[in-house]
């Protein structure tokens, strides 16, 4: 792989960072005993992108105290694998991926691996960076369908923008296939955002596939930040001018850590929450944390305790508490304080390769993304795809219930519908084929939108084990499994038609092993064997009505108890058509100032 190349003006900058990463090294809590039975306004169980965010937010005023507990440590400044996007997936497996693994799957009866950061950062640590927006419409439905007040495109941007330092590309980069709408973006934030460039001369395989697709109709260079992700288009990354990785640690840790009102524990799980029971309304008092179940102390926070866990572990932290349906409480023995559908409503995307080998002609840098509607994604066979959607969403929200991704058939049917009037009645995107021109023609491409939904619960009574069941339920829907399907198909078509002829050097992956002419269903069998999570989970403790299937409000409050907020990316309702970094960044700005209200309103 590339590694970064710096900026001859800003090596002296990057250089300065390790004196202040030993720094902040030697600031933070690694003995529980310094900080157990203390108490403190705000306890934030999760240190990564929602939980630091939040927590800067909170200690800009100095007369509130916030404790972060986070299982990992300082990862920033690991080196090339953490700081250079262009050597994505080295960090996969190290000290800063949890590698959390799923049930073994009904698809294919293997087990999959959930890739999530583990660390100060959290998955900004280890993810692709890749910036970009979902569409109007599907930030428009959490406020119009789930009935969540706020909660909306036009609502949303002005948080999404705040948090955003951005560059404009230089012409070069506009040249290579760069669109840049500065009325979409914020100039003066915080998590720095730009054209990922090594130096080297960009691929004109990225004009190419651009040109192949708008002679089909395909919008192109687009930015794919303003609310209609359609086309195909390069796009932006969380990096630094010179080329670093623009993680959640770097930008809302160190700037911030000698703050005396905010305390960082590494080292130390959150197990479970501490309720004060004597009213009828539960009241959240703090955390119990530590490494085992003969090894763990209680925190106290005098206002509110923050879950920023992430989709895997908030729901279980929530379940420990004794919060959740009873039927999973039961099984490991945890009496029920609250009942909320913990855990259920998770969906996660899943990943397949079409890779190829390029001419000589085809060599140069550049990643460029096709966000492709509904019909695109199936082309000849969207009549197919098109009779699943209006007729099966009924039976397909009583299979799910029936192998517990929900509770409740009529609830999930306003999912569906939600998700159908998107599909049907706008342009918003239904898969992603992702480019990757770095010495091939390589597509990662996904389903944008699965219609699966599956659950994360608990195994065990003891929260220190971190003994759970996280079953996706991949492709146990015949639209999902069809989608990949299609857009795996999509891209071996495009890598051999129109302009991209004159690159195309032969087929790697899946190369022999799936005939050329292969049909729909050819790849429907080809897909069960060979895809991968995506890393996208959302969904486990959703902001909605509670009447549809809801565990937190409009303010992220957990639903029938006080003090208690779930703040990371397991509360969206529903997938993006995009990269879900913008999204989690502009709704902890969006939370950060619900709980200041509070915050302010309490001590009038």
């Amino acid at each position: 792989m590339k590694t970064l190349a710096l900026l001859p003006g800003l090596i002296l900058a990057a250089a300065a960072l390790p004196y202040k990463d030993l720094d902040l090294q030697s600031s933070l809590l690694t003995d529980p005993t310094k900080i157990a039975g203390t108490t403190f306004d705000y306890v934030v169980a999760g240190g990564g992108l929602t939980g630091l965010t939040v927590a800067a937010r909170l200690t800009e005023n100095p007369n509130i105290t916030v404790l972060v507990i986070e299982s990992g440590f300082y990862e920033s400044n690991k080196g090339p694998i953490i700081e250079d996007l262009n050597e994505y997936g080295d960090a996969f497996g190290t000290s800063a991926d949890h590698s959390y693994e799923t049930v073994p799957l009904a698809i294919h009866n293997r087990t999959e691996l959930i890739r999530s950061g583990n660390g100060l950062g959290g998955s900004t640590l280890v993810n692709g960076g890749s910036w970009t927006r979902p569409h109007k419409a599907q930030l428009d439905s959490w406020e119009s369908v789930f009935g969540m007040d706020g909660w909306n495109w036009d609502s949303l941007l002005p948080y999404m923008k705040k948090i955003e330092k951005s560059r404009s590309p230089s012409p070069e980069q506009i040249a290579a296939g760069h669109h840049f709408d500065a009325s979409c973006h914020g100039m003066n934030g915080t998590v720095h955002v730009g054209a990922r460039d090594t130096g080297e001369s960009f691929s004109p395989m990225i004009k190419s596939l651009m040109n192949t697709g708008e002679a089909l109709g395909v919008p192109v260079q687009k930015d794919l930040g303003c609310g209609i992700p359609h086309g195909i288009s390069m796009l932006l990354n969380s990096l630094h001018e010179d080329q670093t990785r623009s993680d959640a640690a770097r930008e809302w840790l160190l700037p911030n850590y000698k703050r005396t009102n905010l305390k960082v524990l590494t080292g130390q799980m959150v197990g479970r929450v501490l309720f004060n029971n004597k009213s009828s309304t539960p009241k959240a008092t703090g955390v119990n944390f530590g490494t085992h179940k003969n090894v763990n102390f209680d925190v106290y926070a005098r206002r509110e305790v923050l879950l920023a866990a992430g989709s895997t572990v908030s729901p279980q932290i929530l379940e420990h508490s004794g919060i959740g349906l009873k039927s999973a409480l039961d099984k490991v023995g945890i009496d029920q304080l609250v009942d909320l559908p913990v855990g259920l409503n998770l969906q996660d995307q899943t990943t397949t390769t079409v890779r190829s080998s390029i001419k000589p002609s085809g060599e140069g840098q550049g990643q460029a993304a096709y966000f492709a509607t509904f019909n695109e994604t199936f082309g000849d066979d969207a009549p197919r795809a098109h009779h699943l959607l209006n007729t099966k969403l009924e039976e397909w929200a009583k299979d799910v219930v029936s192998r517990g991704g929900f509770h409740n058939e009529t609830a999930l049917l306003v999912q569906y519908r939600n998700y159908r009037d998107w599909i049907l009645s706008t342009d918003v995107s239904f898969s992603e084929l992702f480019l990757d021109t770095a010495g091939k023609l390589s597509f990662d491409l996904w389903d944008l939108l699965p219609f699966t939904r599956g659950y994360v619960h608990i195994l065990d009574s003891d929260p220190y084990l971190r003994r759970f069941a996280y079953d996706p339920q991949y492709f146990l829907n015949e639209l999902d499994l069809l989608g990949q399907a299609a857009a795996s198909k999509l891209a071996r078509d495009l890598s051999n038609t129109g302009e991209m002829t004159q690159y195309f050097d032969g087929e790697t992956i899946p190369g022999n092993n799936l005939a050329y002419n292969a049909t729909l269903d050819d790849w429907v069998d080809y897909v069960k064997q060979n895809f991968r999570a995506n890393y996208h989970g959302v969904g486990t403790c959703s902001m909605m009505t509670k009447e549809l299937g809801g565990v937190v409000d409009a303010a992220a409050r957990v639903y029938d108890v006080e003090g208690l907020r779930v703040i990371d990316g397991s509360i969206p309702p529903t997938q993006l058509s995009s990269h879900v970094m913008t999204v989690f960044y502009g709704m902890a700005e969006k939370i950060s100032e619900a709980i200041l209200s509070d915050y302010h309103a309490q001590s009038e």
